[in-house]
């Protein structure tokens, strides 16, 4: 390797090396910090649900109607199902033996593009590299980055971490340093995780960056990314026109446009333990009041605030007015109400107004800290840790050791950058002591607090080939009637352990090998949820229970024939008082209630469940989404399916459209007019698909033009 490609790599080269070892030590305080709250009941399941179903079906994976009020993949977005990074990772997920270490691969993964990303952008700027290094390495493990991204939500994490990305192939494309096309593909990527946060992320540093285009009378640029940002925002129907179109049926659509319940949501005040590594603020979370330093950010930003030159700042401040616009309109998002539109739990953008801080930070370090005054500075320094020390304690005045901890740490380690300093070895030096600093911390809190307790707690099983063969007795489709939450809140940690040999939480009987209706939700099917009395984690109330074994419409079938059951699986407790009907037998009976079915279900082949008089049906099969029934209604019937009919289903019989619609449980029902005779086909195609494609297609070509534009000019330049 030559001189100058070492020179070159070497600083994110370690900025890599460092980030993948420093991901590996939260481990130290639980090695199932990664797999906490959604990542083990929805994403870990349904990443290796997806690498099957991509395996065997191909991409994308749009909708599974097995998986009931959780298979609507398209319209819960989150998944990022168009995003072809992502089909890597579940493939990745189904390949390996073991959840924890797919996922912990994963997101450490994740971790290191973001601070590989990171470094990017303050180079950009001109940050020195060592400087850029220090925030990069230490803005990964910030603390609602760590403890909530990547701890239990990864769709965040996912989207945070494309946001350097973008910021970085934007400015370049807004300068004329990197081809639009390139930007496109960035920001489509951020835009296909699906997840609202990112979409957000493109939005205001797009917009930013076109105002400081302006800004600096750039104004070919500023126009070349505004253009380049259009072609991005031409995707977004094909992204969100299905959750858009679903609405009206899920939990989701409940709830005032604009509200504040105090839901993780910080104060103005505990921004300032961003430097403090035991702070805990006073935060509502999810299961209760906050555990861990989630308002954290680097350990060394605020004790050095009395060392740094702030007068780049003020010299450069035409260059760094995007810089300045993303920093304060994530400021203000960070301090919002807890619920704006579709943006909810505003501590989610801290993260990013962190990355424009710590730019902005890097930016000042690379002029190197004052050497004047030492001793006021030093006086400040200190009087900075002590005020975070108290902080720390009076918000938490029991929790003396973590305070004292983090206290003397921070301490330590601003006395050992003063010293390093004091010496003039130079600021390498000085970035070795910044970055080693953020290992420490880390360490520290790992052992401190283990994992977010302020996120739920399943423990599941993670051995793939284990879980199928202890399930592998449940035959048919499975519904089960149970709720864990009680032992996830109050029982010890083998409770729960030992629950998972009887029940399964979440979307994990798809890695159990087992045709389950109980899957994950982030929006759920009302009137489907409101009978079974389902929770979007997948577990039930002792109603559904009751309401399975009753009849949907007067005379009708109960419902655990329409929804063609095979098998119940349930706590004891959510049985008491209620007998099954003739056709079930106990396979077991006490805590864990199992009950099979005797009898043959009639349309073995369909998903079609049941058939009102006046209806004569022949071969009915199953196909893909939809199903194909041979039908001759001597008058006014209908059909009733095993399967929610979500917008998109259509169906038709010989070519002519008949009603779909929903009966009061939420499956789907199609009404045949008398006379009716002929080949039923029911479709599914998602919703906004046209113009989806079209947005796709649009985005695509304005994107090529723009490139070929830019190409060509490039090419004008170097002949010239």
């Amino acid at each position: 390797m030559s001189t100058g490609l070492f020179a070159r790599l070497k600083w994110p080269g370690l900025v890599v090396l460092v980030t993948g070892c420093y991901g590996l030590l939260p481990l130290l305080g639980s090695k199932e910090i990664y797999l906490r709250g959604d990542s083990a009941a929805q994403f870990a399941p349904t990443w290796w649900h997806f690498g099957e179903q991509l395996r065997d079906s191909g991409w994308p994976v749009v909708l599974d109607p097995s998986s009931f009020a959780g298979g609507n993949y398209s319209a819960e977005a989150l998944f990022g199902i168009w995003n072809p990074i992502n089909a890597l990772i579940w493939l990745f997920v189904h390949a390996c033996p073991d959840l924890l270490v797919a996922v912990t691969v994963v997101k450490v993964a994740v971790l290191v593009a973001l601070a590989l990303g990171t470094y990017l952008v303050c180079r950009e700027y001109d940050a020195e590299p060592w400087a850029a290094a220090a925030i990069a390495t230490a803005l990964p493990f910030s603390g609602f980055t760590l403890w909530w991204d990547a701890g239990s939500w990864p769709a965040g994490l996912i989207a945070f971490a494309y946001a350097p990305w973008v910021w970085l192939a934007f400015r370049r494309t807004l300068q004329g340093r990197l081809n639009p096309l390139v930007a496109f593909a960035v920001g489509a990527l951020a835009v296909t995780q699906g997840n609202p946060y990112g979409t957000l992320a493109v939005v205001i540093i797009g917009a930013a960056l076109i105002i400081e285009g302006l800004v600096e009378r750039n104004r070919a640029g500023a126009v070349r990314l505004l253009l380049t940002g259009g072609c991005v925002a031409a995707l977004l129907p094909l992204v969100y026109l299905p959750l858009v179109r679903v609405s009206e049926f899920t939990a989701r659509s409940s709830g005032p446009l604009f509200g504040n319940n105090g839901k993780l949501r910080p104060e103005l005040g505990d921004l300032l333990g961003m430097s403090s590594p035991t702070f805990v603020p006073g935060i509502i979370s999810i299961t209760g009041p906050n555990q861990v330093p989630v308002t954290y950010f680097c350990w060394f930003i605020l004790p050095l605030l009395p060392w740094l030159r702030y007068g780049v700042l003020r010299h450069r401040a035409r260059a760094l007015t995007g810089l300045g616009l993303i920093g304060l309109g994530y400021l203000l998002l960070t301090l919002g109400p807890s619920n704006l539109w579709l943006f909810r739990w505003p501590l989610r953008l801290i993260e990013y107004f962190f990355l424009a801080l710590g730019v902005a930070l890097a930016v000042v370090l690379s002029k190197g800290l004052r050497s004047d005054h030492w001793r006021a500075r030093a006086a400040g320094s200190g009087a900075i840790v002590a005020a975070l020390g108290f902080q720390a304690w009076a918000q938490h005045p029991t929790w003396l050791a973590s305070t004292a901890a983090g206290v003397l740490l921070l301490a330590a380690l601003v006395a050992a950058v003063l010293v390093v300093h004091r010496r003039g070895v130079g600021p390498v030096a000085v970035a070795a002591v910044l970055i080693a600093g953020t290992g420490l911390v880390l360490t520290t809190q790992a052992l401190v607090f283990e994992e977010n307790e302020g996120a739920r707690v399943y423990r599941i099983p993670t051995d793939v080939d284990a879980l199928q063969e202890h399930y592998a007795d449940l035959d048919g489709r499975v519904l089960q009637f149970a709720d864990l939450r009680p032992v996830q809140r109050s029982g010890t940690e083998a409770e729960l352990r030992a629950a998972w040999d009887d029940f399964l939480p979440g979307s994990m009987y798809h890695v159990a090998g087992v045709d389950a209706v109980n899957n994950y939700t982030g929006m759920g099917f009302q009137p489907f949820e409101n009978r079974l009395c389902l929770h979007y984690e997948g577990f039930s109330r002792p109603c559904g229970y009751a309401n399975v074994w009753k009849p949907v419409a007067r005379g009708g079938p109960p419902l655990v024939d329409l929804l063609k059951i095979d098998t119940i699986v349930a706590q004891g407790e959510q049985t008491v008082g209620v007998t099954p009907l003739p056709g079930w037998d106990y396979a077991e009976t006490g805590e864990h209630t199992v009950l099979v079915r005797t009898e043959p279900l009639p349309w073995p082949e369909s998903r079609l469940s049941r058939a009102s008089d006046g209806v004569e049906v022949g071969e009915a099969v199953s196909v893909g989404h939809g199903e194909r029934v041979e039908v001759d209604a001597s008058k006014e019937s209908k059909l009733t399916f095993a399967m929610i009919p979500w917008p998109g289903y259509s169906a038709t019989v010989d070519g002519k459209e008949v009603d779909v619609d929903h009966n009061k449980a939420g499956l789907m029902v199609v009404t045949l007019p008398k006379g009716t005779s002929g080949t039923l086909e029911i479709a599914y195609d998602r919703p906004g698909k046209a113009v989806g494609n079209l947005g796709l297609a649009a985005g695509l070509l304005g994107a090529l033009v723009l490139g070929a534009v830019d190409f060509a000019a490039r090419r004008r330049r170097r002949t010239t």
